[in-house]
């Protein structure tokens, strides 16, 4: 189990590798070598996500691991498609709109897992972040024929329409994130009713070990996944 542990986060830390040199390449290559390797680091995304599944390895730890690397390939690609065009300035604002909620929400104690509008939104993120950068490279793509690439460079306002899936997207999981907190009626609708959950005394060895099973237990993951969240987990370690 520990090495089907480790293939799943390693997953997430090439993703992470790889979305930290996004930038260089870049600038060294250019749109198209950087929209295939964000859609490999996307693509590594949903490969981690199956194997934890598939191998019952998901740990809060590699819950919270994967969601910093999704955050982190989200802003990372909206900076470099901001150096391409100024359109990508709105969903970078809405990201961290999102990140904001979500910390609000830890502050709340509510379940900040990401809801089924969130997962959507990473899906139709990663086609149209991968498709504005193809689009900024176009004329170096040899598959496509010279006519539809100079069709698609006559389009006015090309990028905002690649863009726009992700737009919209963004919104609608930003006010989703925001009904669970604001509206108590819909909550339910995105996440689970938090279970009650005893105290518990611990001593300082069982302080430690109870911290090992709260970030690497897969069996603790499963039992607390839906409960609030990990600041009232921690608190029956003390």
């Amino acid at each position: 189990m520990i090495t089907k542990m480790i293939i799943v986060n390693l997953f997430t830390l090439i993703r992470i590798i790889g979305t930290i040199l996004l930038i260089p390449v870049y600038r060294k290559f250019g749109g198209l070598t950087v929209g295939v390797m964000s859609l490999l680091c996307y693509a590594s995304d949903s490969i981690d996500g199956i194997l934890a599944r598939k191998w019952k390895v998901s740990t809060f730890f590699g819950a919270i691991f994967d969601s910093i690397a999704d955050k982190l390939l989200t802003i990372m690609t909206f900076i470099i498609l901001y150096l391409i065009t100024p359109y990508a300035i709105i969903p970078i604002i809405i990201e961290c709109l999102i990140v904001l909620l979500q910390l609000f929400k830890f502050s709340r104690n509510l379940n900040i897992k990401s809801n089924i509008i969130g997962k959507i939104k990473t899906f139709v993120l990663a086609i149209s972040v991968v498709l504005t950068f193809f689009a900024s490279s176009v004329h170096n793509i040899s598959f496509i024929s010279e006519s539809f690439k100079n069709y698609l460079v006559s389009i006015d306002n090309l990028y905002f329409y690649l863009l726009l899936p992700s737009i919209v997207m963004e919104i609608i999981t930003l006010l989703s994130y925001f009904a669970e907190v604001i509206i108590p009626k819909n909550r339910k609708i995105f996440v689970k009713k938090p279970k009650k959950i005893e105290k518990k005394n611990l001593s300082k060895n069982e302080y430690k070990e109870y911290l090992k099973k709260i970030w690497f237990s897969p069996e603790f993951y499963n039992k607390h996944k839906d409960d609030t969240n990990l600041r009232d987990l921690r608190k029956l370690s003390r």
